[in-house]
């Protein structure tokens, strides 16, 4: 409900904004407004140079705090090239992750918010009409360089450009341990999944076969232990009017199989505790679990001998998973979109996003001729099965929904709810939330 109240702040501001220009215009004897006419003249040369323009991006911190190279300092430095050519200036502010979603809500609704922006959750600011559709600004050739470009599509429009794709959700498998139990290879459906998890606890029964991290508190862990197995039974999150809808055929075979998981005896009570999959997973304390490519590197630094499945195979045999698409949007209200746009397209270009990957965060390349910097292993999946990639369904208050799935899953492990009631309560819960 904060976010809907939020969205229409965001719309009234806007049109008291416009109202309050039409009340200060200024008429020559023709009944012309002179100066909406010279604003307008203004912009029309503004839209086709970006000479004396200045325009700000607001974006998050990646660097490591211990770095030499601050991400201030790369992104000053990316623009000078981008300032030069088109004699503008672009001011980049990095915004603190905590509180950022607020942060840059509240710099939409101003005059001084930022022109281009990078955005997680775009779904509440595209309906409260704070972005740009970018459709009309890029040509077909140039969207088709792009690798992950439908992913900013948003109620039929591209509001959002894809920029930090990657750290997908994969199966990582301790292959020392697999071939311990009898197995070459890792697990390719949730049948066998099943199987070689009861085989480890045989053979090892000092170690967790697998392990998901239903004790975490934020909606994080859904993209690693829910989401994959509901596309992996084929099902969308959305129904055609575009409104969530997972009461079905293939969410409840989704959270059967997952209880099934503790009916048989992989989780047991604690599971609702267990939070960090990985650091276990790193100590050789488990044998499998469900985590991001991005923590790859580390893993291997551990000296973990393992391989990775990027999905599963359901029950129809369908293949899928969770992947990061963060994004840029151009504000609504810029006033220089334009120039918004090219300095959008320029920092997703492969010559700033191959430096980004290599200086500041290795993830996989969003367009067609940029590199490669990412572990080796994931990089037939990134480029050679892009249709395996969903990212977070984009919808009315989201994360309230998300919130009210987790705790009935955790809910379902702690014995109070069956698999098909976490499904009920979870719709109804949001339906009694958005009225």
């Amino acid at each position: 409900m904060k976010k809907r109240i939020l969205a229409s702040l965001l719309g009234a501001v806007m049109l008291l904004s416009a109202l309050s220009g039409c009340g200060n215009s200024e008429t020559d004897n023709t009944g012309n407004n002179t100066k909406d006419t010279e604003q307008k003249t203004e912009a029309s040369a503004a839209e086709t140079s970006g000479s004396g323009q200045t325009i700000k991006v607001w974006i998050p911190p990646y660097a490591r705090t211990d770095a030499e190279l601050t991400d201030q300092m790369f992104w000053d430095e990316q623009f000078d090239a981008f300032e030069e050519e088109n004699g503008c200036t672009v001011q980049v502010e990095i915004i603190p992750w905590e509180g950022y979603k607020q942060k840059i809500t509240t710099g939409l609704i101003s005059s001084d918010g930022p022109d281009v922006v990078y955005i997680d959750t775009p779904y509440d600011l595209v309906a409260s009409g704070a972005f740009e559709p970018l459709d009309d600004y890029f040509t077909a050739e140039e969207v088709d360089n792009y690798l992950y470009w439908n992913l900013g599509q948003i109620q039929g429009k591209q509001y959002v450009a894809p920029m930090l794709v990657g750290n997908a959700s994969v199966l990582y498998c301790n292959m020392d341990i697999l071939k311990e139990a009898g197995f070459d290879r890792v697990p390719e459906t949730w049948d066998e999944l099943i199987e070689y998890s009861l085989k480890i606890k045989e053979v090892r029964p000092d170690v967790q076969p697998f392990l998901q991290n239903w004790g975490s508190k934020t909606k994080g862990a859904l993209v690693v232990s829910w989401l994959p197995y509901y596309w992996q039974t084929g099902a969308d999150v959305l129904d055609a009017d575009g409104k969530p809808s997972i009461n079905n055929e293939g969410g409840l075979q989704t959270v059967e199989f997952l209880k099934k998981l503790m009916d048989v005896g992989i989780f047991d009570e604690t599971i609702t505790a267990a939070e960090n999959p990985r650091d276990a997973f790193r100590a050789g304390e488990v044998a499998m679990y469900v985590g991001d490519t991005g923590s790859a590197k580390k893993t291997t630094e551990a000296g973990i001998n393992w391989e990775a499945n990027p999905a599963l195979k359901g029950p129809n045999g369908d293949r899928a998973t969770w992947i990061a698409a963060d994004s840029l949007a151009v504000a609504s209200n810029s006033k220089n979109k334009e120039l918004a746009v090219a300095a959008l397209k320029y920092m997703l270009s492969a010559k700033v996003m191959d430096a980004f990957h290599e200086q500041m965060y290795a993830m996989c390349p969003i367009t067609k001729d940029a590199k490669f910097f990412d572990d080796e292993r994931f990089q037939s999946m990134y480029l050679d099965e892009p249709e395996l990639f969903h990212n977070w369904p984009a919808f009315e208050n989201s994360d309230a929904f998300w919130d009210y799935l987790q705790k009935n899953m955790q809910s379902m492990y702690m014995g109070e709810l069956t698999p098909q009631q976490v499904l009920d309560e979870t719709m109804q819960q949001y339906e009694d939330f958005i009225r």
